[in-house]
């Protein structure tokens, strides 16, 4: 058997785009690297110029790191509308590199037609897909929340023609057979929590293909600390995007539900960009710090690499987050860190903490719930100790590839 040949592509690079997806992506290609695989890793970026050349350019001195230059996408159909792109310059890129595997950590804004074109270079090359969110399934960023605010448990053409009127439902039933037409040339595909696992298979792929495994932790230079800050149960630290979706409106109304002795106690510090941010948001999240103060702290953004220390310098994560999610990168970097999580009760959150165990459930968008697990926690001290010590160990980035490898190399027992 000939040594193995890797190639991941990425929607982003982390050092421009800091999606949980894009740090996952390239965390493997370098555990990869480390191993002494011959691996490239390929991410958009979204300077696209229109004029003639290559659209590639070197992020390592090897060449194994490119950047991948490509217009525009089709985003109802994720279509790479740019021949091009698809037929010459990856194409050139395949033939040149020869992958035996290649893994897809997305298609988005790069087109569904890669998948295609790796599979009509090599036909024996293993194509691998990472799910890491329902766009296939669902137009509405890939998060089945219907425009009117409530969770989507289907997606069929009808329902989908009441969220997006201008879109006939003829036209949802053509997406999803040219979406599946591409997906059926693929040999795995990755699904880092078995809701969103059984959600693709409800909707038409084959149960098979699919393999549950978590993208997995990089290593971490601080351990778990053992000695805490004092009143540790009292703190409370949300990091990532700040939108509507996320919940961040959610959490400041459940602050200000918090009886005034348990504000004057609890400490919350909220971590992330709200730059590209809609305006009417922008507005309400201004709005709802007033009179705060005393208790929120708004950081701003963050460093992938300070996210440990953030959290241990706090108790809790909470994660309010009103759509189903998937796999939240932040639980596992909590965990890590021995930090519980208070997080809404469905999707992929729900299932990766434990109810009473690592964390708290509340009922998602509802500000009252999590203000009465907040204070469940700053009243009840003693919780935190032990849900602490029942946080999981999360997988690591090696544990992942060992069994990435396996579906590169064909050596999987499923």
């Amino acid at each position: 058997m000939s040594e193995p040949r890797v190639l991941i592509i990425s929607h982003g690079h982390p050092d421009f785009s800091v999606g949980g997806g894009e740090i996952a992506a390239h965390a493997q290609w370098l555990e990869l690297r480390r191993r002494g695989v011959t691996a490239m890793f390929l991410a958009r970026s979204s300077e696209f110029s229109g004029h003639a050349g290559a659209p590639f350019s070197a992020r390592s001195a090897d060449g194994l790191e490119v950047l991948f230059s490509v217009p525009p996408v089709n985003h109802f159909r994720h279509s790479q509308t740019d021949g091009r792109i698809v037929f010459e310059s990856f194409r050139q890129l395949l033939e040149s590199f020869r992958p035996t595997a290649v893994h897809f950590h997305h298609y988005v804004h790069l087109g569904l037609e890669l998948i295609r074109e790796a599979r009509k270079h090599n036909p024996n090359a293993t194509i691998t897909l990472t799910l890491h969110e329902f766009l296939a399934i669902c137009h509405a960023q890939g998060q089945m929340l219907k425009t009117n605010g409530r969770l989507c448990n289907k997606a069929a053409p009808l329902d989908c023609h009441a969220c997006f009127p201008d879109i006939s439902s003829q036209d949802f039933f053509m997406r999803e057979l040219f979406v599946k037409s591409f997906m059926c040339l693929v040999d795995h595909f990755v699904c880092p929590s078995n809701f969103l696992c059984e959600r693709y298979i409800a909707w038409g792929l084959p149960r098979e293909k699919m393999v549950v495994l978590d993208n997995g932790q990089p290593p971490r230079d601080a351990e778990r600390k053992t000695v805490t800050e004092q009143n540790i149960e009292s703190r409370f630290a949300v990091l990532g995007q700040l939108s509507r979706l996320k919940g961040t409106l959610v959490l400041l109304d459940a602050i200000r539900l918090l009886p005034k002795a348990v504000r004057k106690k609890a400490r919350v510090e909220i971590h992330g960009s709200i730059q590209y941010a809609q305006a009417d948001f922008k507005q309400e999240f201004t709005k709802g710090l007033q009179g705060l103060e005393e208790t929120v702290r708004v950081c701003g953004p963050y460093l992938p690499e300070h996210a440990t220390g953030i959290l241990q310098r706090n108790g809790w994560l909470i994660v309010p987050s009103i759509w189903w999610e998937n796999s939240p990168l932040v639980i596992q970097e909590a965990f890590a860190a021995g930090r519980p999580v208070l997080c809404s009760n469905v999707g992929g959150m729900a299932e990766k903490v434990v109810d009473g165990v690592s964390g708290f459930h509340f009922r998602v968008n509802s500000a009252p719930d999590l203000a009465a697990r907040m204070e469940q926690c700053v009243n009840q001290p003693e919780l935190w100790p032990i849900m602490s010590g029942n946080v999981p160990k999360p997988l690591s980035v090696e544990e992942a590839v060992d069994q990435l490898m396996a579906l590169y190399t064909g050596t999987t027992s499923e």
